[in-house]
């Protein structure tokens, strides 16, 4: 099992914690916090890799590479520089990913089926949160918590392969935004299903170990 422990740094710093979206809006606010966590989460999830000689050049290298792609994704909005700054990001954390697999499996206090596990949980909430915004289907300043919090519980326990607890969320999540919203958007529909196929995709890589 890979240890995407890179991947994770870029999804949770500029996911999590900030409007990707709004960054390529050139919103100096979103893009001074892409940078701060960007920094922050690298010395969270590796501060005892840091200790090392290793450790410490590979982060500082990524880290500072993240933040430099921070840059170059404010300079422009088009869909199709969105597409190629993903790649690229996915592209660069498995450059450095698959050369240390080793070494960080052995090394991280982060096993790698936590790391990826974290990196699902990630994707299934803020990721396509943020790729929603992106593409029209909620309003690119919504932080979409609903819908991040549901994604959440069905990976959760999709993962678990706990089935009913995997219906009363959707139940649960149809009854509130009723009483909430009142009026009925496809989002209601997009979300869970998106969950849950995200979260079955998951289940088999991971039980594959083709992540």
């Amino acid at each position: 099992m890979v240890p995407n422990l890179f991947l994770l740094i870029y999804t949770a710093s500029d996911y999590a914690f900030s409007n990707n979206s709004l960054i390529y809006k050139h919103d100096n606010k979103e893009i001074q916090k892409a940078l701060i966590w960007t920094v922050l989460i690298a010395i969270a999830l590796t501060f005892d890799l840091l200790t090392t000689l290793t450790g410490l050049v590979s982060v500082t290298i990524y880290t500072a590479i993240l933040i430099g792609l921070t840059f170059l994704k404010s300079r422009s909005n088009e869909k199709g520089w969105y597409i190629s700054s993903e790649l690229i990001n996915l592209g660069l954390a498995l450059a450095f990913t698959i050369p240390l697999a080793g070494w960080i499996s052995s090394h991280s206090y982060l096993q790698p089926p936590f790391v990826n596990y974290l990196l699902g949980l990630t994707i299934a909430s803020v990721v396509f949160t943020d790729l929603f915004r992106r593409f029209g289907y909620i309003p690119i300043k919504s932080g979409d918590s609903d819908g991040s919090f549901e994604r959440i519980l069905l990976f959760i326990f999709v993962m678990a392969l706990q089935w009913w607890y995997v219906s009363f969320t959707l139940i649960g999540m149809i009854v509130y935004r009723f009483i909430r919203y009142r009026k009925f958007s496809k989002m209601w529909l997009i979300s869970p299903a998106v969950g849950i196929g995200f979260s079955l995709l998951w289940l088999l890589l991971m039980r594959s170990s083709l992540i």
